[in-house]
């Protein structure tokens, strides 16, 4: 990975150190030329780079045939090549060649490389996927549930993407046949371009909703740009530019104060009966518990009603997202609800902050206990490893199946460790538990306990609790626990 990242920032970097080389040293046919091979150049490193070795191999065979066959024939003949060479990309009919070289390669070649630009505040920004995720599950939902839905979407995007290819060869080649008569605007149509990719990623991974919000935004800039190349009179080309300059700000920042307002919580909502605790455990967090960057704990206490908080919870979430830390649960109980919060290690002073905004939230004084616990000790005690957490969490899975339309049985997948080869054997006796020789050690031993059931709460809490009760009384240690059909 580190070979092909140093590869690409290489290339890239010899191709930004000739671009304005040649824009100073060249006549305009040369520049244009350049340009031109500037832009071929980084989609072929983003292809190298996002896509691996023998997909980069299989592109460079389509886009040589098609400029091959552009360069033989004369112009009238361009653009059904360029229609043409739109098929070969998008039908891919080297497919299975790219296979048999992914075969061939090493895996560092052919996997692609996923860059993280966030650093240590990953898990909040993973815990954001997973937010933004969940906030798109109805129109994720569809494409289970209605066929219609996922043909169209699938077709949409498949349009999209054509559009773009098309639009990307089409633009080098009219460039290139018009290098006598050449105008810098025609350039533009890269801009369309690098849209028209953009529209397909969002109509494939959120929908038409946000496909046509990016629309809308996108329209703007060449709005702008044929009003000022218009016949207008300047007062009038300048005026309409401005507003609608001014217009495209303004819609921008409301979405972008949207985007941020998209906030959304999956709860595992149970009554924990030793704690007298109603409980509303964050379910997107729970496959980020364990990271090593969000270690400073806070908890909150705010004497209000339960239904007084959540009335105000859509704003604390906004102020979580905008201000990024995870709200990882809250507890109602004795006329008092609690607030638990992850923060970033070094950001203290959010959690000060925090308090304050609750404080001016609620008119009263929050009482914050804050600490340091990389283990997360004190959520597996409080939540994580309690029963009803525990048969929450899989009646919540098993539930999503069910919106999703799956009727089938379910198995219930739990993971747990032993510190002695005796215990898990004495364990086996009740359940089938199958070891785990990857995620063991000297040290203990960790299994796998998978336990079929129809997909009904109350046999669901029953299988988990009988698994929970062998495990205590074979010495067994919960770890996680997940749900499959």
């Amino acid at each position: 990975m580190k070979k092909r990242i140093l590869i690409a920032l290489i290339l890239s970097l010899l191709t930004i150190l000739f671009l304005p080389t040649a824009l100073v040293l060249m006549d305009l046919r040369g520049q244009v030329i350049s340009i031109l091979a500037s832009i071929v150049v980084f989609v072929i490193i983003g292809v190298y780079v996002f896509g691996g070795v023998p997909k980069m191999i299989v592109y460079l065979i389509y886009g040589a045939i098609t400029s091959l066959f552009l360069f033989v024939f004369e112009e009238p003949y361009h653009l059904p090549i360029v229609f043409i060479g739109t098929l070969l990309f998008v039908l891919h009919p080297l497919s299975a060649f790219e296979d048999y070289l992914s075969q061939k390669m090493l895996p560092e070649d052919v996997l692609p490389i996923r860059i993280s630009i966030h650093g240590s505040y990953w898990p909040f920004y993973a815990y954001f996927k997973e937010m933004k995720n969940f906030y798109h599950l109805p129109q994720a939902r569809k494409l289970y549930t209605k066929k219609t839905y996922l043909h169209l979407r699938q077709f949409t995007t498949i349009m999209l993407l054509s559009a773009g290819i098309f639009l990307y060869i089409h633009g080098i080649s009219f460039i290139a046949n018009s290098l006598d008569d050449f105008s810098w605007y025609r350039f533009f149509i890269f801009y369309a371009v690098i849209i028209v990719f953009i529209l397909a990623f969002y109509t494939i991974k959120k929908g038409f909703t946000s496909t046509f919000r990016t629309l809308v935004i996108s329209l703007f800039p060449p709005m702008i740009y044929l009003i000022l190349v218009s016949t207008f009179p300047d007062a009038i080309k300048y005026s309409f530019a401005g507003s609608v300059l001014v217009l495209g700000i303004v819609i921008s920042i409301v979405e972008l104060t949207k985007y941020y307002q998209r906030v959304a919580y999956d709860s595992y909502h149970y009554y924990d009966v030793d704690q007298q605790l109603e409980v509303f455990a964050n379910a997107l967090f729970e496959p980020l518990v364990y990271n090593e960057s969000f270690t400073k704990c806070g908890h909150f206490q705010i004497k209000v009603k339960l239904e007084t908080f959540q009335k105000h919870f859509h704003d604390i979430l906004v102020y979580a997202n905008f201000f990024r830390f995870i709200i990882t649960a809250y507890a109602f109980g004795k006329e008092c609800v609690h607030v638990y919060a992850d923060f970033h290690e070094k950001n203290e002073k959010r959690a000060e902050k925090f308090k304050v905004y609750l404080e001016a939230k609620f008119k009263m004084a929050v009482p914050m206990d804050l600490i340091d616990d990389p283990n997360k000790s004190q959520y597996e005690k409080k939540f994580f490893h309690r029963p009803n957490y525990i048969i929450a969490r899989a009646q919540n899975l098993a539930n999503l199946l069910k919106e999703l339309e799956i009727r089938t049985k379910i198995i219930i997948s739990i993971i747990a460790y032993f510190e002695l080869e005796e215990e898990l054997e004495d364990f086996q006796s009740d359940f089938p538990a199958v070891r785990l020789d990857d995620l063991s050690d000297e040290a203990y031993i960790t299994a796998r306990i998978d336990v079929p059931s129809v997909n009904v709460d109350y046999m669901i809490e029953s299988k988990i609790r009988e698994v929970l009760l062998s495990l205590m009384v074979h010495h067994g240690q919960f770890v996680r626990i997940s749900v499959y059909y």
